[in-house]
Parts: C-alpha cells; structure tokens; sequence
C-alpha cells in the first residue's frame, strides 16, 4: 500500500516542478501514470490489450518527460521551455491513455481521480465548472496554485541539489499536497462541499 501511494503521488506531482503557475491544466494528473497502476487497472476491469496499450504509452511518456525534466532541472534558462513541453506532453498523453478507455471506465477514472488528488483537483477547470466556482474562489484558487507550484518547486530542486533524500522529498510533496488540498477545500461553500464529496464515487480498493 505504501508503494501504491507513493505512485500516485507521482501520478500527481510528475510534471509539478515546472508547471505553469500561469494557467491551470484541466488534467493536473498524469493518466498513463495513474492508470499504470495495479488497483486502478483492477478497478477499471481493464482488458490485456488494453494494458498492452496503456504499458507502451506510459513508457513512450516518461521516456519524453524524463529528459525534457533532466534539461530544465540542469539548465535554468531552459526551465521555460521545459514547462511548457511538460504541459504539452501531459495533456496530449493523458488524451491518447482516456482514449483506449470506454465512456464507462472514463467516468470511472474521473472519480477515481478526485479520491486520489482530493480538492486538489479543482484546480481544472472543468471540475471548477461542475461545482459551478465564482470568479472570486477562482481567483483564490490561481492564488493557492501558485504558492503551491512554488513550494514544489523548492523541495524538489533541494531533492536534485542533494540537500534531503528521496524519501524526504515524497514525504515533503505528499504533506505539500494535503496542506494544499485542505486550503482549496476551505474556499469552497456548504452546498459545493456536498456535491464535491458525491462526485468521488465508491472507494478505490488499494
């Protein structure tokens, strides 16, 4: 269970030392990551040739964001760059993984998703729009990002500087995600907490 969820905190932060702070991503999770996973795959009732599929696609993508990530980290001019092609690379992977998904395991995964990520989340904005969010909680919303993106960024250069150890880093990222988390639940009124929590849908089995 451990490793479980230290992948799906992966799942979560793969591209976060470089994204945009800017403009939130409608897909913060990497889904060929997520979907590599053992009780989600179970969870889906994914076929063989489905697997096949996802397993190639998500090596074919941590292949590509791997050195894009190698140069950003080694070279700060280029981490403009880097963001931007992590972005890319994330929405275009996380497209071609839910297209080997039918409409049903798609929903599925949605929900499977928001138990994982928890509010964080609402960071997209087509679960923003679900909830029917104001101009005014988006806004604390984009404010709440960047500081995250921000503090991401930090342990993550302190992990590659050699100043903590991985598992310093994974345990700094996950209490970063729950503190997050916390703050845009908090942001959210009575009404939205309770459409919020029905949309997750049953519990993932880990």
């Amino acid at each position: 269970m451990k490793r479980t969820s230290l992948l799906l905190l992966a799942a979560l932060t793969a591209t976060l030392s470089f994204a945009s702070a800017k403009v939130a991503s409608d897909s913060p999770a990497s889904v060929p990551v997520l979907l590599g996973l053992e009780p989600v795959r179970q969870d889906l009732k994914l076929s063989s040739l489905q697997c096949a599929l996802l397993d190639s696609l998500r090596a074919e993508y941590k292949a590509k964001v791997g050195v894009v990530a190698a140069v950003g980290l080694a070279d700060k001019k280029a981490t403009p760059k880097a963001a931007a092609d992590l972005d890319s690379y994330r929405v275009t992977y996380n497209r071609r993984a839910l297209d080997v998904l039918n409409s049903g395991q798609q929903q599925r995964l949605h929900q499977i998703e928001r138990q994982m990520l928890g509010p964080v989340i609402l960071t997209s904005p087509s679960e923003q729009k679900l909830l029917g969010i104001t101009p005014k909680q988006q806004q604390k919303l984009v404010d709440i990002h960047r500081y995250d993106q921000t503090k991401a960024a930090e342990i993550t250069s302190n992990y590659h500087a050699g100043k903590i150890s991985s598992f310093r880093k994974d345990f700094e990222l996950r209490r970063l995600q729950k503190t997050t988390g916390r703050s845009i639940y908090a942001q959210l009124n009575a009404e939205q907490r309770k459409q919020w929590l029905g949309l997750a849908g049953p519990k993932l089995k880990l």
